[in-house]
């Protein structure tokens, strides 16, 4: 790289000789020592980070994650999600319904802990199935596969 500025200020000095006042050797002059300066005293790593811009996933900037869920019982399945939020819960709910031996997924859910209600359609009832929390990470996809007892 050094070979490289000598080279550099080497063409412009036979340049400057082409020039016919002094102050213009001096400006020119000025101008490379300046560039010079710049180049020795950025430390090498900004050179790098500037060359190469970095890549955020959107899922990082967007905090969110995905959930399957696979429905292996003989029945329809009724899964709510609530969104834990402090001690409560966040108005939003999340409703889906699940064929049987079927899967269903949600995409970019935010991450963090939420409360998970299954319920399971016999006839015309609907009886509670299991109830719990998950806990979801950003960038992740979390599988949870539903069996009869």
């Amino acid at each position: 790289m050094r070979i490289n500025l000598c080279l550099a200020a080497l063409l412009l000095n036979l340049n400057a000789g082409a020039q016919n006042t002094t102050a213009g050797n001096i400006i020119e002059g000025g101008k490379t020592l300046v560039e010079l300066v710049r180049v020795f005293k950025t430390p090498k790593n900004n050179l790098v980070s500037q060359s190469l811009p970095e890549k955020k996933d959107s899922c990082i900037s967007k905090n969110t994650g995905n959930l399957c869920i696979k429905n292996s019982t003989s029945n329809n399945l009724m899964v709510s999600l609530y969104k834990r939020s402090g001690n409560g819960y966040e108005p939003g709910v999340l409703t889906g319904k699940i064929s049987p031996k079927s899967e269903e997924c949600w995409y970019e859910l935010k991450s963090g802990v939420y409360k998970f209600k299954l319920e399971i359609e016999e006839g015309s009832q609907v009886k509670l199935f299991r109830e719990g929390e998950l806990k979801l990470n950003a960038c992740t996809t979390l599988f949870r596969e539903i069996r009869a007892n």
